[in-house]
Order: structure tokens, then sequence, then C-alpha cells
């Protein structure tokens, strides 16, 4: 190997490293920890019913997609047999994340048939409710509710509304309106009677009294009892009448309650059409640019599955028919409503909708979200539930620390005792991976989110030993051909060849069992394996562009040469030539060492000899093997 090549390399793999994690600590990148350093939630649920490996995939990806929307990256989310492990790592509102995990239900648009109060005896549910819980729509006219409970702020009773037609500048257009009247509010059709009934004709006064009797018949006939969340998940409830709750997202308190038609309708044959969370095909929030109020933005897949069937439940409430006496459609989920707005056109289009109401920009998102994966494929029921709390995520983050301080500590002074200033270039070499692999987790946490856990941390540690072990496996090479008589020069080349094929087989024992358990293991073994694999990676780079310039440039030193010792190399490897290569090239009359000119007098006949010690030819191996064959000793 030659010293320019060595100096390349070297300065090259030290500069990337050196780079790589000043950058990392310039952009401020971290390692983002998992669950059990950290804190978090780990939830495990069991389906339910009728299922198969579709549907329980197809539910993982839905549940990713709702873990995600609250900002939380990369959860870890795995099927362990038929129950599903979902692991959530530094979530700040750990409630909220579990009560959205948890609503496993089908989303449901069902008519509000009439406004209930409040079941006093329900308990508080601790502040939780489903995303998406928005302000009550109010009490049709006509309607005897009893006084809530619960006292509610005005602003929590804005009813809110569906309004359609095209989106210009980010807000809602009545259908048949003109362009120049886009910029005009959308008439909104509340559910409050008009406050005289002048311009009304003959034949609207009686429909609006025929709905108003109509409530208040519902209302005397409905059931006390509230319908519980596994009674509403049910499928045979769709087509069935029931009294759900709206929570107050404060307090926790039910505000008030609902008796809701099915969640569907009767078609034409005479079969029940059910319309569900599987009639959308998204949802988004966002601010009415003329209003400045928050909003959300449904939209329904096309044709006789989706916004058809919205339109025929719309229509039934947009007229306040039987169906639909209130103007409300309730949107329900996990036993719930989140949603009540009031109908204001006949039909809409499928991307041409917006729920409006007193939404705050939490609120909005939240119900977006449940809109857009409400739907779950199966019923999921609640195993158990465990919450790491921060405190004891950072007792195992310092303990995983210590250890692997202890044991740098102790293979540091096991490779210093052994190998003396060698083992220093070794432990300068962990230094280089570490440096590249901080770098690596660092931007793989927080770009994709790649989370970094207690077993990746042992994954961590263990590589130290495979690092180590490449160094040992050289060391040893070289210390035995230098016993052997070879020079330190010719010996380095030598031995680093004669010890690769050993690293390399060694390295790809760890990254093909590393990669085994990445591909059958789950949960925090993958995270030791994926750790393991990359630590050792980064062990063949540096192994082949640190390790072998830097002890060919040391042990070329003057250092090495006066003083094999201090490297663990033997006396006698001191001298430049081996007895063996001394004979050989041992002139007439010349001394032994380096490399000799001689040049005779004819007149004095004596011989003049110039020994250069301090230079290194580039044949020093091919005259050792020379040497070698000729002794017999290769």
């Amino acid at each position: 190997m030659r010293r320019k090549k060595a100096i390349i390399e070297l300065s090259a793999i030290v500069l990337v490293a050196i780079l790589a994690l000043g950058w990392t600590f310039k952009v401020d990148n971290k390692p983002f920890l998992g669950l059990d350093l950290q804190g978090g939630l780990s939830v495990v649920l069991k389906p339910s019913g009728t299922f198969d490996d579709d549907s329980l995939n197809q539910a993982i990806a839905i549940m990713n997609q709702r873990i995600n929307s609250l900002g939380v990256a990369e959860p870890d989310i795995h099927r362990e047999g038929d129950n599903i492990v979902v692991q959530i790592a530094g979530v700040d509102d750990q409630q909220k994340a579990l009560d959205l995990v948890g609503q496993t239900a089908e989303l449901r648009f069902r008519p509000v048939l009439a406004t209930l109060a409040p079941d006093a005896a329900a308990p508080a549910t601790n502040g939780t409710t489903p995303p998406g819980s928005t302000p009550p729509g109010s009490t049709p006219t006509g309607t005897e509710v009893p006084a809530p409970a619960t006292t509610v702020a005005p602003a929590a009773v804005t009813p809110s509304t569906i309004t359609g037609g095209t989106t210009q500048n980010g807000m809602g257009v009545a259908e048949g309106e003109s362009a120049a009247g886009a910029q005009a509010t959308p008439t909104t059709v509340t559910d409050q009677a008009p406050s005289t009934t002048a311009a009304l004709t003959p034949e609207q006064q009686a429909q609006v009294q025929a709905a108003q009797s109509q409530a208040a018949a519902s209302q005397a006939q409905a059931p006390t009892a509230t319908t519980t969340a596994e009674q509403d998940a049910d499928p045979a409830s769709l087509e069935k009448p029931v009294v759900l709750p709206q929570v107050n997202p404060a307090t926790g308190q039910q505000e008030v309650r609902y008796q809701l038609g099915p969640a569907g309708y009767t078609g034409p044959d005479g079969k029940f059409v059910p319309l569900t969370g599987a009639a959308l095909d998204g949802a988004s929030a966002g601010l009415d640019t003329q209003t400045g109020q928050w909003l959300v933005r449904p939209k329904f897949k096309p044709g006789a599955d989706g916004i058809d069937r919205f339109n025929t439940l719309a229509g039934k409430c947009y007229s306040k028919s039987a169906e639909c006496p209130t103007g409300q459609m309730a949107i329900t989920l996990d036993g719930r409503v989140i949603s009540a707005p009031s109908i204001n056109a006949a039909s809409f289009g499928a991307d041409q909708i917006q729920i409006s109401g007193s939404f705050t920009e939490d609120s909005s998102k939240a119900l977006a979200t449940a809109l857009k994966y409400g739907a779950l494929p199966v019923t999921l029921e609640r195993l158990s539930s465990e919450r790491v709390s921060a405190t004891l995520g950072q007792d195992a983050l310092t303990a995983g620390l210590v250890a692997g301080f202890v044991g740098l500590l102790l293979v540091t002074i096991y490779m210093i005792a052994f190998y003396r200033l060698l083992g220093v270039l070794a432990i300068l070499k962990l230094a280089v991976e570490g440096a590249l692999l901080w770098a690596i987790i660092s931007f793989l946490g927080s770009s994709v989110g790649l989370a970094l856990t207690l077993a990746g941390v042992t994954g961590i540690i263990v590589s130290i030993g495979v690092s180590l072990d490449s160094n040992v496996v050289y060391y040893e090479h070289l210390r035995e051909d230098t016993r052997n008589g070879r020079t330190i020069r010719s010996a380095v080349d030598r031995s680093f060849h004669n010890a690769i094929g050993t690293i390399l087989k060694a390295d790809g024992a760890s990254l093909l069992g590393a990669a085994l358990l990445y591909w059958l293991a789950i949960g925090p073994v993958r995270g030791f394996a994926f750790y393991l694999g990359l630590s050792t990676v980064l062990d063949l780079i540096s192994s082949y562009l640190y390790m072998r310039p830097v002890v060919f440039l040391a042990t070329g030193s003057k250092l090495c040469r006066r003083h094999p010792g201090w490297f663990s190399l033997p006396a006698s490897a001191g001298g430049e030539d081996p007895p063996e290569r001394a004979r050989s090239s041992r002139s007439k009359k010349g001394g032994s060492g380096g490399s000799t000119s001689t040049s005779s007098s004819r007149r004095g006949g004596g011989t003049a000899t110039v020994t250069d010690t301090d230079q290194a030819t580039d044949t020093d191996q091919a005259t050792d093997e020379a040497a070698d064959a000729t002794t017999g000793t290769n």
C-alpha cells in the first residue's frame, strides 16, 4: 500500500464522519426514542366477529393513518397472532391517542329524530371524547326537551350545518348560485321555525306542522336508556333506531342525547341501503376564507355506493320528512355522536360538501380525521393498555447509556492493555463509527421517524464487540507475521489481506443473523436486528477505509521502528530486514540493513556504502516473498 493512498483513504472517512456529525448538530437532528425510552402508550386489541388476514392488515393500515394524524411519527402497529399491538412513543396526549386507537366501530350516518336531555346518571369520561366531537344542533321547534343537567356555554350550542356547492376560494357556494354570488355566505337552512308563517304556502305549513308532530311523537316514544357502544357496533343495529350521546370535549360530560333513525334508508326495491364510512373517500379541515371560521370538507365516493346514498338521506333531512323530521344528520362512531349538522341543500356534489359550525382548529381536524379513517373492516376489543411514563422511559435510557459506557470502558482497557498504541487506534475506529452511526440514526429518526428502542441500544452495544473483533483479527495476523521474521512494512499489507477474509466472514455471519431476525421477528427484536446490522455494515467500511491505512501509517513511523513494543509488536520487528533478507541482500563488503549502493575506487580499492534507513521501497513484499521461498518459510 502506498503512503499517498493511505493518507487519502484515511482523510476521506474521517472528514465524512466529522462533516456528518457537524451537520447533524447544526440542523438539530436527534434520534427518535422509542416507547421504552421516552414513555408512551401500548395497547393490545383483539378482533371479534368474522375476520380474515386481509381485514386485519387493512385495520392496521387505517390505525397507522389515525395515529400519524396526531403528529406521532412511526407508530409501531403489528400483529401478534390474531391480536393487534399498538405502541405509540412520544405522544403528549396519551388519553387522546388511546381514544383514537379504541374507536374501532364503524362510522355511520343517521337521521336525527329527536334531541333528548343528557343522561344524568351517565358517568363522566374524564375529558375524553371521540375525535370530531362538535356542539350539538339546535332543538326543533315544538319539541319538549327537559333542561340539561349541565350548563353549556353559549358557543357550545351553535348548530353546525352542511353546505353544498362548488368550492371557490375555499368557501362553499350553494347550488344554483351564480358566480357573482359566490362571495356571499351560503344560505343555511336551520331547524328553527320561522318567526312568521305568512311567507309559507299552505302546503309548506302543513309539512312543518307534520314534522313538528312527528318529532314530538318520536321523543315521547324515545327509550330512556342510551345505546351502548357495543350495541351500536352490532351490524344488526344499522337498521334500528338508537339513542346515542354527545359529550363535551372539555368536561367529558354528556351534554345532549339524540334519538337517531337507521343508518341508511329503504330503497325502491324495499331493501335497506346502509350509509356508513365506506361511502367516504376522504376528508380535510380548513378555513373559510370569507368568515375565517374552521370547517370540514368531507369527500364522498362517486356513484351509487357513495354520494348517491348520501344525497338520498340528505334529501329526506332537507325536506324534513318523517324519516328525518329535524333536518339534522348525525355522524356516529363507537357509540357516540361526533357531529350532528343540519342539511341546507337537497343534494350535493361528491367533493362539494362543507360542514361548518363553531369549530376550533383542533375539533375540525379531529372530525376530519374521524371521517377519513373512521371505518374499520373489523370490530376490535381492547384487551389491555399500558402507559409508560416519561420518568420510567428516562430511567431505561439512563440504564442503557450507563451499560454502554461501562462496556466501552472495559473494552478500552482491554485493547490498550494488550495492543497498546494499536489499541488506541482501535478505540479511535469506534469513535469514527460512532459519529457515522449517530448521524444516520438522527437523520432517520427526524426524517422517517425510525425509533431507537432499548433493544436497539443493546444491538449497538453488541456491535462494539463486532467492531473490535475486526481489529483483533488484523493485529494478531500482524504480530504473527512479524514474529516469523517479516519487516513491519511488508507485514502490514500481507496481514491485512489475510485478515480481511476472516473479517468478511465474521461480519457476514452477523449481517445474515440480523437480517433473519429483522425479517422473522416482531416488536423490539426487529430494532435490535436493525441496529446490529447497521453497525456491522459501518464496521466493514471503517475496517477498509480507516483501520488499514491508519495502521499502515502508524507502523511506518520512526516511533514504531524504534519502539515496536509500544505497538505490541516483537522487539525484533524494529529492524528493517529479517536475517534471511539480510543475507540475500548483503553486498560483498557492505553492511546489512536498508538499501545499499556500492562504488569501488580503482585507486583505493575501497568500497563506499550508503544506507537509507528512513525510506522503504515498494519492492519490500516481493523481496520478502523471494527470501521466504529460498529459505522455505513460505
